[in-house]
């Protein structure tokens, strides 16, 4: 089955860190003006370390009860809009959720990354939905999912005069030892934040630190951010399911651990991902869940920025 474009639319010891019952925290996202749950989150994990096991124990915890799903009902659970689109030939307004969110793009190296482990997944699932490498990106914020039109254009008129703050290159924040998660409809790449993280005015800046501040730009517009995706959380969807599993569960689930072996061991220690680099991060709007949409504004990526201000210096 060939892919499809869819259209339009301080440091700290282990022995110091808190002990999480990470799924007892407050992971999701809900609409309010006044808190921020990334915040919250950094309060908690109040330095590198404690923040890297977070986000780390948070994703081997999520495979371990995925896997034990898929290991009893012996089946994936295929989409059933994208189903309709690839196989079934359905116009793109089968899809009715419309979105607003900030993407960044992955490297050439994390693309490159994610096209050796989907040609790992085809080769024992050939039907498997592969996301375009045109369309992989990683959601640092959702703001409005599953929406109407006018609910979306509402939303994009309160942002509009904040955009440009919302996408400028800040410090850039590192993403590492990516993993692939995964559960009964899909599967992406899960990244942590570096543990040895870049320092901002004598402070430590995460990937995490970058989620909240977008939170606080769009917040300081009047949206109130609403998203499913779970606080501790770095990914870039890779593949979905469209039909049922042609190989048996037992068999693909050796696929799953034979390729997080290989991440863990060998590829996965090769990467670095500094986001915003090569590519400005974008508001993406419209129907986005297997990457289209359109872009609302891209900012600058860091090199851009950088070339920018060295232009300005010669001018002064």
């Amino acid at each position: 089955m060939s892919t499809m474009t869819v259209s339009k639319q301080p440091a700290a010891t282990l022995s110091s860190v808190p002990q999480l019952p990470i799924l007892n925290f407050p992971l999701s996202v809900s609409a309010s003006l006044s808190t921020n749950a990334y915040e919250a989150f950094i309060q908690t994990y109040n330095c590198p370390t404690a923040m890297v096991k977070a986000y780390d124990m948070h994703r081997r915890t999520r495979n371990r009860d995925r896997r034990a799903l898929l290991d009893a009902s012996g089946e994936v659970t295929p989409d059933p809009i994208l189903k309709g689109l690839v196989l079934d030939n359905r116009p793109p307004e089968f899809d009715p959720r419309n979105c607003v969110t900030v993407w960044c793009r992955p490297t050439k190296q994390v693309v490159q990354l994610v096209q050796q482990v989907q040609s790992m997944l085809r080769s024992v699932e050939p039907d498997i939905w592969l996301m375009p490498s045109e369309n992989l990106h990683m959601t640092a914020l959702e703001i409005l999912h599953s929406a109407d039109n006018d609910s979306v254009e509402l939303e994009l008129q309160r942002l509009k005069p904040y955009l440009k703050t919302l996408l400028a290159p800040r410090p850039a924040p590192v993403l590492v030892k990516p993993m692939l998660s995964f559960d009964q409809s899909a599967l992406a790449l899960s990244f942590l934040p570096e543990d040895s993280p870049i320092v901002d005015s004598g402070n430590w800046y995460t990937y995490h630190h970058y989620r909240r501040d977008l939170n606080n730009i769009v917040q300081k517009a009047g949206v109130p951010v609403e998203s499913r995706y779970q606080v501790p959380s770095a990914h870039v969807t890779v593949a979905r399911f469209v039909k049922p599993l042609a190989s048996s569960m037992q068999h693909w689930l050796a696929k799953l651990d034979e390729i997080n072996n290989w991440l863990e061991n060998d590829r996965g220690r090769d990467i670095r991902w500094v986001v915003g680099d090569e590519r400005g991060n974008e508001c993406r709007c419209g129907r986005i869940w297997y990457g289209g949409g359109w872009s609302e504004d891209i900012g600058s990526s860091i090199q851009q920025a950088a070339e920018a201000h060295e232009n300005a210096l010669r001018e002064y």
